[in-house]
């Protein structure tokens, strides 16, 4: 093909302007792709944290209620949702935990050990001592390590558990660590020495319940609150501000993508128009010997798309580096502030395959003008042009 060969030809003439606008577009795709990949890699650490640190789905009492009574029938009602892979019937409140002279606000959860581990995986995060020892012991706790730490308390030692006006002596037999803000404030309780303290009997605040596909829970708890008077809530609906903010936090990112496309593109335009500004008496020969408007605008435009694999190869390349580079030496968060306790680069097939799309795409859109420039000159004026 003609213009193909000429393309060809005027790239191969003039290395420098090649090298300009690929490390330009190989530059614009390597941030795009590495925000891209940091986006995408904290979206799936936040869900992850958020459904691991968190039941699926909350079964709470009816209104103008506290507790569940019925619980052990509402469970077994909830196990017979297929998706439900966890059941676990808990109570929850507040009390003050002192140790020595140093005193903590906690927030304790009572539970079932042999339920509440299903739901919440809590062995997996134990540094110390097994969760399911609470089955056999009843003043004792799992601690947060902060917590632990907070209230010089070690493995094995005790510390006075206050609510209004009981005192219960508990015993540390575990230290947990979930790597989020409630490592500060988490105790683990038997179910019985959670209602003792709290002075109910036989009840529960709430069911926690732990599915096959966490993209259900809305679903099932839709069906759940219809059927039932108790109140059915997904993590979905519990988290709903901070998927709402990482939502706007996309449109931000792509109004930022948006503008690295421009940049780039006037980049890659002003290249081809000092091209054409340099070539205008080789364009008015070309013309001169038959070339029609159509083929100096497809000589270069395909100036412009032959440019963009390897510029589109190289920025792939650095974000691919860029990626291994945060992962060797990882970029550490504060998990209280951002759910998450590192930075994650999650590079998709898709993700390098819109890096080809955007190239050829600024490429294409920047080559327009500037070819139809060329495709406008007099024959005769540029012929005589210097």
């Amino acid at each position: 093909m003609f213009e193909l060969m000429v393309a060809r030809k005027h790239i191969s003439s003039d290395p420098k302007m090649v090298l300009f606008t690929v490390l330009a577009v190989a530059l614009a795709i390597g941030v795009i792709v590495v925000m891209m990949g940091i986006n995408e890699g904290y979206k799936s650490d936040l869900v992850s944290s958020l459904v691991e640190n968190n039941p699926h789905l909350t079964v709470s009492p009816k209104e103008n209620e506290d507790y569940i009574t019925l619980y052990r029938t509402l469970s077994a009602i909830i196990w017979s949702y297929p998706q439900v892979e966890a059941v676990s019937p808990r109570i929850m409140g507040k009390a003050g935990a002192k140790h020595k002279d140093i005193v903590r606000a906690v927030s304790f959860i009572g539970a079932d050990p042999l339920k509440e581990d299903p739901l919440m995986k809590v062995q997996n995060d134990m540094i110390w001592g097994d969760y399911s020892d609470l089955v056999f012991k009843k003043r004792a706790a799992v601690l947060g390590t902060k917590l632990a730490d907070d209230l010089e308390l070690r493995p094995g030692q005790k510390f006075n558990l206050v609510l209004q006006n009981k005192s219960f002596n508990i015993e540390v037999i575990g230290l947990i660590k979930t790597g989020t803000g409630s490592d500060e404030t988490l105790v683990y309780l038997p179910l019985d020495t959670a209602q003792e303290l709290l002075s109910q009997q036989d009840v529960v605040s709430e069911i926690g319940v732990r599915l096959s596909d966490i993209y259900t829970a809305p679903s099932i708890a839709q069906d759940l609150s219809s059927r039932f008077a108790y109140k059915a809530v997904s993590w979905q609906e519990q988290n709903r501000d901070v998927l709402q903010v990482m939502d706007t936090q996309k449109v931000i990112l792509y109004i930022f993508y948006a503008l690295i496309f421009v940049i780039a593109g006037f980049g890659v335009a002003n290249t081809m128009i000092m091209a054409v500004t340099r070539r205008t008496k080789e364009i008015g020969i070309l013309m001169a010997m038959g070339a029609t408007q159509s083929s100096i605008v497809k000589i270069f435009l395909a100036e412009s798309l032959i440019l963009g694999p390897p510029a589109a190869l190289l920025g792939c390349l650095l974000a691919w580096t860029t990626a291994k580079l945060i992962e060797a030496y990882p970029v550490q968060l504060p998990s209280d502030v951002y759910q998450v306790s590192r930075l994650t680069v999650l590079l998709t097939p898709q993700t390098f395959a819109l890096a080809v799309v955007f190239a050829l795409g600024v490429n294409f859109l920047a080559g327009l003008y500037p070819a139809y420039k060329a495709s406008r000159l007099d024959p005769v004026l540029a012929i005589g042009s210097e």
